[in-house]
């Protein structure tokens, strides 16, 4: 299985958090490959099959968003962006969807794993590739608190083929957002994020791809 993993926190190699993913998967068998923010402004050699989203010289423009792009964490990274001018996250926006594109181009995932449902998570699904999304409870708070963030994130949550809710109260308020009172059905599960769970990313990714090939509901 090809996957591409696209995570909202810094993901240089090799010690961030995805990578950790990233190596548990491939000692399975999967081939994979990682996007997301870079805490440097350019790769002097782009690392294998990793694709960094250079974001220093659009976050110039706010001071808060370039410390939390320096900072590296995908908290800050999704608490800023909720803060950031429009035009700024316009910008933000399209630097990510050439980057998450050129990944798709070059990996052809049969399914991507979006770490955090933020920014980047619709512009995963844009790609056509069946999503996976694992949502934390600050996911959710930082999008709530703009509207027009809360629209992408929401959509990009109905568009996507398996949502993971980090917690059970997570998953209440997702199924909330979703308009299905406090219950996601079978696209929704629970479990959290962490450098151990490969396998379970494994799994997920599986029934997002067999959910899109139309093999289970």
């Amino acid at each position: 299985m090809r996957l591409l993993l696209v995570d909202h926190g810094c993901c240089d190699p090799p010690h961030t958090r995805v990578h950790a993913i990233r190596a548990g998967l491939e000692a399975s068998g999967c081939t994979v490959a990682v996007c997301g923010p870079s805490s440097t402004n350019a790769f002097e050699e782009q690392p294998p099959g990793m694709h960094g989203i250079h974001l220093h010289d659009v976050a110039a423009a706010s001071r808060d968003f370039l410390a939390a792009v320096r900072e590296g964490s995908p908290e800050a990274f999704l608490k800023s962006v909720a803060a950031v001018p429009a035009p700024v996250l316009g910008l933000a926006r399209e630097t990510a969807r050439q980057m998450i594109a050129e990944a798709a181009d070059a990996v052809f995932p049969d399914v991507i794993f979006v770490l955090h449902a933020g920014i980047l998570t619709d512009l995963a699904v844009e790609t056509g590739a069946p999503v996976a999304v694992h949502v934390s409870a600050a996911d959710l708070d930082a999008a709530e608190s703009r509207p027009s963030l809360k629209r992408l994130v929401l959509a990009a949550l109905g568009s996507s083929d398996c949502v993971i809710a980090a917690d059970e109260t997570t998953r209440k308020r997702i199924g909330q957002w979703l308009g299905s009172d406090d219950d996601t059905g079978d696209r929704c599960e629970t479990w959290p994020l962490d450098d151990t769970i490969a396998p379970r990313v494994a799994e997920a990714c599986r029934r997002a791809l067999a959910r899109r090939r139309g093999e289970i509901a």
